[in-house]
């Protein structure tokens, strides 16, 4: 690899503070250009910030462009996606202890390569994630593919999902979870970081203290829903280890890998010239792990869809779910019985506490106007920056109408009474 003396690192308007960007080096980029292109040279090297504030809540992510000429003379121009955690990081211990970055690579490396394989041996071709060109350990980054060169974006998290978008999801959803079974079955369980439990005694402890805390505070204010609130607030001693039962898998359960944090800005969509999904990809692995499939199923339905179908579709999203699992598992040669639509009926039910938390967690989150201090560490903090953002979250009118909605559907189904 020959570099030219005109590459630069040329950042277009790097966030402040942001030290990470400088971390993205032609160097790291040598092994993957001569894998794809054999000998080339770097005429141009630029890194940029790929997200703004409020689109990613757990990492730093840049948008490499390389221009390069190859061997014959002819010049091409190839594009990446890094990922790396925040050097100034307030949770990096908690990540740290979690394992977060350790499970994102050993989903990439090895659990998608064979959930594609086993839909492959069995006639059917098919993509999970995108590509993962490189794992970096010092500092822990991520060389992915850019699945924008291929035209896959997201879809607008504000409106959310239409019916059609939704289904696709939950389609490829069932085909996810029903290869991770089927492999699991042949080749016996992944590591202890992806079997286990995501709960920490320790910072899920705190992180959910710090969440109900929050949450409360606003939603006090509001002028609807206060019996809800009433109950919350009952239920806020109990919170973490209600969220520790729901987290943990249970043997007698149908369990599967979950995608673990499956809302709108994690699944990317393609479409055909006339402007119809024709295929979509989950990104961000990162809290993927073993447990009941209904957790990701809710978490996206509640999180992700339109507000005039998020309850209306709610029990026609969990049949359609059943019916492409059923179907994945019996193409996938499954020994065992699938899950009956009652059985994952029943399965909301019991945790329903977990439907709560998608709702005061995360739909705020997917709900809020772009806004440059929407980041976890203000999320954590009570200084004048952190209240604002929380203020954002919580007192926004489009999170109040839909909490309007689902908390009385919630309540109805015994979620609050536990």
């Amino acid at each position: 690899m020959t570099v030219n003396g005109d590459a630069s690192n040329d950042s277009k308007q790097p966030k402040k503070g942001d030290d990470g960007i400088k971390l993205v080096t032609e160097g790291l980029f040598h092994d993957i250009l001569e894998k794809q292109f054999g000998k080339c040279i770097i005429k141009k090297f630029a890194v940029t910030n790929s997200t703004g504030g409020g689109e990613n809540y757990v990492c730093a992510m840049y948008r490499v462009t390389i221009e390069v000429q190859k061997e014959d003379g002819t010049e091409t121009s190839v594009k990446y996606i890094v990922k790396m955690m925040p050097l100034d990081d307030i949770n990096a211990e908690m990540k740290k202890t979690i394992g977060i970055f350790e499970k994102e690579v050993e989903m990439y490396q090895k659990i998608v390569p064979k959930l594609k394989e086993i839909f492959e041996e069995n006639g059917i071709k098919t993509a999970f994630a995108p590509k993962c060109w490189k794992v970096v350990h010092d500092p822990e980054m991520l060389i992915m593919e850019d699945l924008g060169v291929r035209n896959f974006a997201n879809e607008n998290r504000l409106t959310g999902m239409d019916m059609q978008h939704a289904k696709m999801v939950i389609s490829k959803l069932a085909q996810f979870h029903a290869a991770s079974v089927c492999v699991l079955e042949k080749n016996g369980p992944f590591s202890n970081r992806i079997m286990s439990t995501m709960f920490h005694e320790v910072h899920t402890r705190k992180l959910i203290s710090i969440f109900w805390a929050n949450i409360l505070n606003n939603l006090r204010s509001w002028n609807t829903c206060q019996k809800y609130v009433d109950r919350m607030e009952e239920l806020r001693e109990r919170a973490a280890d209600l969220q520790k039962d729901i987290y943990e898998p249970k043997p007698d359960e149908f369990n599967v890998i979950l995608h673990g944090d499956l809302w709108v800005n994690n699944i990317m969509f393609q479409h055909d010239e006339n402007n119809q999904p024709k295929d979509l990809l989950f990104v961000d692995l990162q809290m993927s792990r073993y447990g009941h499939p209904v957790m990701d199923l809710v978490y996206f339905i509640l999180s992700s869809t339109e507000y005039s179908i998020k309850i209306k579709e709610f029990d026609y999203f969990v049949k359609y779910y059943h019916q492409e699992l059923v179907k994945n598992l019996k193409l996938l040669k499954y020994s065992k019985a699938p899950p009956t639509l009652v059985d994952l009926q029943i399965a909301i039910l019991k945790k329903g506490f977990h439907a709560i938390f998608t709702t005061c967690g995360v739909m705020p989150i997917a709900l809020l106007d772009p806004n440059e201090n929407a980041n976890m560490e203000n999320f954590m903090k009570n200084d004048e920056a952190g209240n604002k953002f929380k203020q954002a979250m919580y007192l926004n009118p489009r999170f109040i109408k839909s909490c309007e909605l689902i908390f009385p559907f919630l309540k109805n189904r015994g979620a609050f009474d536990v």
